[in-house]
Parts: C-alpha cells; sequence; structure tokens
C-alpha cells in the first residue's frame, strides 16, 4: 500500500490551533452508543456545557470535566505517545484545570528525567510533564504539563467515548507509522466481537485447504 505523508510541523500547527478549530464543520453520529454519550454539532461543541469522565479500567481513578469541548484536541505520532500507549499514537486533549475534579490515588512518572536513558528524539513532552497512572490497573489516565501549569491532559481513550469529536491536530507525524496516516486504507477485516471468532475459523479453514 503506498502511503504519502508530509513531516508535520508542530510549532506551526500549535499556531493554528485555534483557527482550525472553526473549520471543523463534521457531525459525529450518535448511532450504536451508549445514552449518555453526546451528539456534537459545529454550532454547538465550542459552547454547550457537558460533562465527560475519563477512567482508568478498574475505576478507581478518574478525571472528571464540565465545560465545553475544549480545543486543543490532538492525534500525536512522537515516540513519547508511542510508548505511553504501548500502540502506535495517542489522542488527548487539554482542558482547563479548574474544571477538572480528580478522584482516586495515582502512581507519577515524570519526563525528561535524569533516571532514564538519554533521549534524541523531539516528543509532545519534551517541555516536562507528570503522568498520573492508576495504582491497581496501571491506565494512564491524565497528565500535569509543565509549561502550562493550567492544564490537564487527558487521554481521550480513557473517556470511552466515540462521539467525542475528532482531533483538529496531527503531530510528530514524522515518527508515525505509514499505515497510520490512512488507516481507513488499510486491508483489514473489520469486524464486531460477536463476528470476529466465526471470521477467523473461515480464513483458518482457507488456508488448510490450500
Amino acid at each position: 500500500m503506498k502511503n504519502i505523508y508530509k513531516i508535520f510541523i508542530f510549532s506551526a500547527a500549535i499556531l493554528m490551533a485555534t483557527s482550525a478549530c472553526s473549520q471543523q464543520a463534521e457531525k459525529v453520529s450518535k448511532e450504536n452508543c451508549c445514552e449518555h454519550h453526546a451528539t456534537y454539532t459545529k454550532a454547538e461543541a465550542d459552547t454547550t456545557i457537558r460533562t465527560h469522565k475519563a477512567s482508568c479500567r478498574c475505576g478507581n481513578l478518574t478525571a472528571t470535566y464540565e465545560g465545553p469541548v475544549p480545543e486543543r484536541r490532538t492525534l500525536c505520532h512522537c515516540n513519547s505517545c508511542q510508548l505511553r500507549t504501548g500502540t502506535a499514537f495517542s489522542i488527548q486533549a487539554r482542558f482547563p484545570r479548574e474544571k477538572v475534579t480528580i478522584k482516586g490515588e495515582s502512581s507519577t512518572w515524570t519526563f525528561p528525567n535524569e533516571e532514564g536513558p538519554e533521549v534524541t528524539y523531539r516528543s509532545c513532552d519534551s517541555g516536562g510533564a507528570t503522568y498520573h497512572f492508576c495504582l491497581t490497573c496501571g491506565t494512564t489516565v491524565y497528565w500535569d504539563i509543565t509549561s502550562a501549569p493550567n492544564i490537564v491532559g487527558i487521554a481521550i481513550g480513557t473517556l470511552t467515548d466515540p462521539t467525542f469529536p475528532a482531533p483538529i491536530i496531527s503531530a510528530f507525524e514524522a515518527y508515525g507509522h505509514p499505515w497510520a496516516m490512512t488507516a481507513a486504507e488499510v486491508d483489514a477485516i473489520r469486524l464486531e466481537y460477536d463476528e470476529l471468532k466465526e471470521k477467523l475459523q473461515e480464513i483458518e479453514q482457507a488456508k488448510q485447504k490450500q
């Protein structure tokens, strides 16, 4: 599969974030979502006060935000995000601290630090961040940003809300996996969980007949 992508200049994207947000016109579908999930349109996404609750897997660490959808929503491909999530990229947003309520105890890890190996790559947390993760299940739910003490970074996956508006920034694409630039074009089997086992059995039977 042919993948073409350009190196994204992160600093320029930050300056463009506010104007990019106003250009987002996509309406996010509510179909097949839980009842408490909201449906967003461009007109209401920036102003409507809503409650979003981020949680670790076991539920012991939560971050609840009440307010309009944050403008700074990023899909990041940097190495730090890949290491933190264990996957090809992360999706995160910045929330005003005064509107976020944290419940539960967390353990912390700060980057960069003097204890780990020397880091030679640039990343979205090069300026410093302290990550908070659950003591029980280990999920990273939120983080403090050294250069923006009034902001809380939250991993959007911890909201488990597919109706949450899409990112407006795609950062550090130079570090990204080529297929992740055009994930929708990946030649992959797309199934719901209850269909997966049956499909895998069909594939295995087809291999045995070859």
